[in-house]
């Protein structure tokens, strides 16, 4: 984890609501995971008193035979509309690579990416390391309408197959994405030897646990959380996991979770336990 002052190279805008922010930060770049990100000081000493957390969406080549890191955001309060008006050679402070990311499970035939909204900007890196190594890829891409679809062009240049859903049907499959993952697996489309990578809102989530738990696929996703310090500080991104669960994937003793005595469960920090979790690992509460 270093914290530096990154120099913007570009800040456009590809959607009503999306913008993509290209940064100069070599170190941060040679470092970063798949599933890991970057803690952003938005609009300097006036600005927001807490960073934002963004997902690193793929390495950048720069002149100078270095690589930057690229982040897509959603305009969404102050601090991400501050954030667009960003320009070329403007300075960011930001602290990086953050957090636990996905692991690669080789050993599926079939390696499956479901992603909802910005959560597309998750999985990217992930993506090219599975259509590097030669892996069977699908890419299932979820958003509320036609033009708030982001990143399909990117991932069609990979080695795998995306398909598209939209909750009113103007673009794709009519419905959400965790229903046409639903229907493709039912169909043999996707075969359920498999495993599945997730990033999008809790809701999408919750309803992508009962589809991998009925036909038992290994699933990763990636939680959202607001964050304040983002180095497991302040205690602030807390979500609840399973007790019996969490055991079967780490040495809980050298987590940063809290179990409740008595209970089955307890509470993990998305930002040092995750972002990146095994889906049965997390409890969805209504």
């Amino acid at each position: 984890m270093i914290q530096i002052n990154s120099r913007v190279v570009s800040n456009k805008r590809i959607s009503e609501n999306c913008w993509r922010l290209v940064l100069d930060a070599p170190q941060i770049s040679s470092e970063v995971k798949p599933g890991q990100f970057i803690h952003v000081k938005v609009g300097g000493e006036n600005g927001p008193l807490f960073r934002r957390p963004f997902s690193i969406f793929r390495r950048v080549p720069l002149e100078g035979n270095h690589l930057g890191i690229e982040i897509v955001y959603e305009v969404t309060g102050a601090g991400t509309r501050t954030m667009t008006g960003l320009r070329k050679g403007d300075t960011v402070d930001i602290i990086g690579p953050l957090g636990h990311g996905f692991e690669l499970h080789q050993d599926k035939p079939v390696q499956v990416l479901v992603a909802g909204g910005t959560g597309a900007a998750c999985l990217f890196l992930l993506a090219e390391g599975i259509s590097r190594a030669g892996l069977q890829l699908k890419v299932l891409l979820g958003a509320e309408t036609k033009a708030s679809v982001i990143l399909e062009k990117e991932y069609a240049k990979l080695k795998g197959e995306v398909m598209v859903s939209t909750d009113d049907g103007t673009y794709g499959f009519h419905g959400f994405v965790t229903q046409m993952l639903e229907r493709a697996l039912d169909g043999g489309k996707i075969s359920t030897d498999c495993v599945i990578y997730s990033s999008g809102p809790e809701p999408m989530l919750k309803a992508l646990a009962p589809i991998c738990q009925k036909c038992r696929i290994p699933t990763q996703v990636s939680i959202e959380r607001h964050m304040m310090c983002g180095i497991g500080a302040c205690l602030a991104c807390v979500c609840k996991v399973d007790t019996n669960h969490v055991s079967k994937y780490r040495d809980r003793g050298s987590s940063h979770m809290q179990f409740v005595s008595d209970k089955e469960f307890g509470y993990a920090l998305v930002c040092k336990d995750g972002p990146v979790f095994n889906i049965d690992e997390v409890i969805f509460d209504d």
